[in-house]
């Protein structure tokens, strides 16, 4: 599978927008809408780093770096119990040092309620 595939394919089954994946990686949305086309080649590395993080894969696997070892990642849906995931999370809102349990409660609620918003 090309890049320009497991970008958009990524994002799709994350339930993710254009604008939230630009967002995280400090881009614009029609810039995301060039990597998926393939109509971007060359992204610079920090942005490889930051779109992996978006996508939830390493970027071994959005490169074909290392493909055998990531499948196995990105086969395996996020999991909310994951400390990794609620920390990345809060870290980016601005949130520093470990989570309680009824935070991370909090945030898969909160995750929760904006996907079905989103689904409407």
């Amino acid at each position: 599978m090309d890049f320009k595939d497991k970008v958009k394919n990524r994002r799709l089954e994350l339930g993710l927008t254009l604008e939230e994946v630009a967002k995280i990686v400090g881009v614009s949305a029609p810039t995301i809408q060039r990597y998926e086309t393939g109509e971007i080649k060359n992204i610079r590395r920090d942005k490889i780093k930051l779109l992996a993080d978006a996508l939830q894969v390493s970027p071994a696997y959005l490169m074909d770096w290392d493909e055998l070892t990531d499948k196995n990642k990105i086969n395996k849906k996020s999991n909310l119990d994951d400390d990794d995931v609620f920390t990345r999370a809060a870290h980016k809102v601005g949130h520093d040092g470990p989570l309680t349990e009824e935070e991370k409660e909090k945030i898969a609620l909160a995750i929760k309620i904006a996907l079905m918003k989103n689904k409407e």
